[in-house]
């Protein structure tokens, strides 16, 4: 779920998520950071108009397909906490993430499955967003990267974050950045033991694995998190839990 602007309806949201209370601070200084967001994007200000929302497509429900609904969230609106456009993109992708491009005119969403990527343009008219370009190359673009995760705005680009790789649909993976018209650029590959150099001897330490990714500009550093493949995400979950092999292929890695 995505926010268009600020909206007074998260307050108490986002003082939920944050602990406010407990921390002793004020809804204010909540609302002057976005902390879920790209700090390379510009910040919002004023009354929220509309909520995208990357929905997942279920076999038996509408037309079964995963679709960009917009819901009207302004007070003011006599169509306040209404659906008023709903944009199906063909079949069902496994939904997961959507995030903005830096000047937030454009939304991109994935899906983990069938690694499809829809960018929506969400500024000629946010009340009625349309369906820009499709990306279905990603695999063979990014050399092997399954499962397009997160994505993460910087200047001018994209920033993806794959959760597997076409090879095993195991959980080796990596960073894909795109630009911002929807241009492959470059694939980072996380790092394994391999990669450190013979800085570590035994054990591993980089286990290869992707999942999130954040910037903090002021210390240059981008961190990553990390999560399972195509083989763990796509499996019944109850399965999952009792498989034990499966269970083993998670990572546990962050990586700076």
């Amino acid at each position: 779920m995505r926010f268009a602007n600020d909206n007074p309806i998260l307050k108490p949201i986002r003082a939920a998520l944050f602990g406010l209370a407990a921390a002793g601070l004020s809804l204010s200084a909540a609302e002057a950071d976005e902390t879920c967001l790209s700090p390379y994007m510009p910040k919002i200000k004023g009354q929220e108009d509309f909520v995208y929302v990357w929905t997942l497509g279920a076999e038996g429900v509408g037309d079964e397909q995963d679709k960009l609904v917009t819901v009207d969230v302004n007070p003011k609106s006599p169509k306040y906490g209404k659906v008023i456009e709903s944009l199906s993109v063909g079949g069902r992708n496994e939904a997961h993430h959507s995030d903005f491009t830096d000047d937030r005119q454009y939304l991109w969403a994935g899906g983990l499955d069938t690694s499809k990527i829809f960018i929506f343009d969400v500024h000629t008219d946010p009340a009625k967003p349309r369906l820009h370009k499709t990306i279905t190359d990603f695999v063979s673009a990014s050399g092997g990267v399954v499962g397009p995760h997160s994505f993460y705005a910087l200047p001018g680009r994209m920033l993806i974050t794959g959760l597997s790789n076409h090879k095993d649909h195991g959980g080796r993976t990596a960073l894909v950045e795109y630009t911002n018209a929807g241009d492959y650029v470059a694939t980072h590959w996380m790092p394994t033991d391999q990669d450190l150099r013979g800085a570590v001897k035994t054990g591993q330490y980089a286990d290869g694995y992707g999942y999130d990714v954040r910037a903090l500009p002021r210390r240059n550093a981008l961190i990553s998190t990390s999560f399972t493949g195509w083989n763990n995400y796509m499996m019944d979950f109850g399965k999952l839990l009792s498989d034990a092999e499966a269970m083993k292929h998670f990572g546990n890695t962050v990586v700076v």
